[in-house]
């Protein structure tokens, strides 16, 4: 039985076979030579809110007093903070616990002697120029302690752009003095992979019970940090 190919088939078989010449040539060819390079970059920002973890203890010989007394003294401190502009939704619990005491002789726990109270406020300061003030109204309202101070951003988009920028250029500083060197140069970009964390935050860890109730509690927020980090496979000249 005699085959019969096509003008165009003959035409399809003889690009094939030219093309069998220029993949094989692509396939002897050796991979261009890549340089690794890590660069890190970082940026700051000014922060522009406050996070206030403030601490209620109470403590009494009968236990609805003790509760009692610590819920009068939170909602005091919570009054005094929304009055300086503080929204609800800004002012939330963090931490409570009730426990009872015991009288302790000759290293033994015997009976209870109390109970006591522990709360924690968490307020979060959108206005960051009222954090002394939210400071002094809670201890002026019966506070035991600021816990912690926190200082944080609230948009760090700008941040980890710049952080970002930073670290490329110091990748790309450093591959091009690594290349000159070498006699090569950077031809371009094999693979790239980054690794920003968050920004760091600010953190007040004294005791601020020490501060003075009848004065203003100075309150510098200072500057925040975020760091990103790149690596980069540059591809070299032959």
């Amino acid at each position: 039985m005699k085959r019969f190919f096509s003008p165009l088939s003959a035409l399809a078989l003889a690009f094939a076979l030219c093309l069998l010449p220029c993949a094989a040539q692509a396939a002897e060819q050796p991979a261009r030579p890549t340089l690794s390079v890590d660069g890190t970059g970082s940026a700051n920002a000014a922060p522009d809110q406050a996070t206030v973890a403030i601490g209620i203890t109470t403590h009494a010989a009968d236990a609805a007093k003790a509760q009692n007394d610590n819920a009068w003294i939170a909602g005091q401190i919570q009054s005094a903070i929304a009055a300086l502009g503080i929204d609800a939704k800004d002012i939330q619990t963090q931490n409570y616990s009730f426990r009872p005491t015991y009288r302790t002789e000759d290293g033994r726990r015997n009976e209870i002697n109390g109970y006591t109270v522990d709360n924690t406020v968490l307020v979060c300061v959108r206005d960051i120029k009222r954090t002394g003030k939210v400071i002094d109204a809670a201890l002026s309202h019966g506070a035991n302690e600021i816990t912690s101070l926190d200082f944080s951003a609230s948009d760090t988009r700008a941040l980890r752009k710049a952080a970002l920028r930073n670290a490329i250029a110091d990748a790309r500083e450093k591959a091009d003095i690594i290349a000159q060197g070498l006699g090569k140069r950077i031809v371009g970009i094999q693979t790239v992979s980054e690794s920003t964390g968050l920004p760091e935050t600010r953190r007040y860890a004294a005791n601020l019970m020490l501060a003075a109730k009848d004065a203003a509690t100075p309150i510098q927020p200072g500057s925040l940090t975020l760091t990103a980090n790149v690596h980069i496979d540059f591809l070299l000249s032959d």
